[in-house]
């Protein structure tokens, strides 16, 4: 159990990208935040990939209640923001407070659609599901990864720092080969199995809330959030960025973060920090 003196985070990370990707935002938090993460979705044989990430949401809150000894800020970005909201409402006394950072959430009509496709091959066509399974997973050892991700279209605007933190946490030496460790094939199951059922949660969230989107984001939509944040009765925040954007500027990322739990703490609205 951790300290109860400790400001208690609990991370969840985008599908993809481990928890140590985010090695520069945790740094550059509070001292007094103490973070908790799972390092890979999906990859726990007692979890496996399920529909609507019913799994995914039952390892976080299984690993905040294994290593928490009071109620955490939960932190997460894209699927890691799908899944804390999930928990957050079916366990709400584990939650202080939740921050969803770019979330991709399926409402309103959309739902309709996203469920039929998900029973057809259409899904890996409207998610990023068919491009994982054919990315590269091996390389030289002596291949220069950081620039190598520098020049796919996902990293483009990602800090540097940032990247060279997913290439030591997402890879490993094996075989005078580096090898991805984040198995694409659980990547594609993760995107494959997005919800389209988020509307059975509203109205369950009872922990202060603050949803960050991209400003230039094609994932979490102004279409797609509006009725969510009227469900739920969030604070939005536009964040100057894409999908990717705690990557991006992990650095301004944390002083968002940092400067909205101090506001929860000290019972001051986030309207007036933002």
């Amino acid at each position: 159990m951790e300290k109860s003196s400790a400001v208690n985070i609990h991370f969840a990370h985008a599908n993809g990208f481990p928890a140590g990707s985010y090695r520069k935002l945790f740094g550059a938090l509070n001292d007094d935040f103490h973070v908790s993460a799972i390092e890979k979705y999906g990859h726990n044989n007692r979890f496996p990939i399920s529909k609507n990430w019913g799994n995914q949401t039952q390892e976080l809150i299984e690993s905040i209640e294994s290593t928490q000894d009071k109620p955490v800020y939960a932190i997460g970005h894209s699927f890691g923001g799908v899944v804390s909201y999930m928990a957050a409402c079916i366990r709400p006394e584990l939650f202080k407070g939740l921050i969803m950072l770019d979330p991709p959430m399926i409402t309103g009509l959309t739902r309709v659609f996203f469920r039929g496709a998900k029973a057809t091959p259409l899904i890996d066509k409207i998610t990023p599901a068919g491009k994982t399974v054919n990315r590269c997973r091996q390389w030289n050892k002596d291949e220069d990864l950081v620039a190598y991700f520098q020049s796919r279209a996902l990293f483009k605007n990602i800090d540097s720092d940032c990247i060279r933190d997913y290439v030591s946490s997402a890879t490993e030496e094996q075989d005078q080969h580096r090898h991805l460790h984040f198995k694409p094939e659980v990547e594609a199951s993760i995107f494959r199995n997005i919800p389209h059922d988020i509307y059975r949660y509203y109205g369950k969230l009872t922990c202060p809330a603050l949803l960050v989107t991209g400003k230039h984001t094609q994932v979490c939509t102004e279409r797609r959030i509006r009725p969510f944040i009227k469900a739920n009765n969030l604070i939005h925040n536009v964040f100057d960025g894409g999908h990717m954007f705690p990557l991006e500027s992990p650095v301004e990322t944390a002083q968002l973060i940092n400067q909205t739990i101090e506001g929860w703490q000290n019972a001051i609205p986030a309207t007036k920090l933002l």
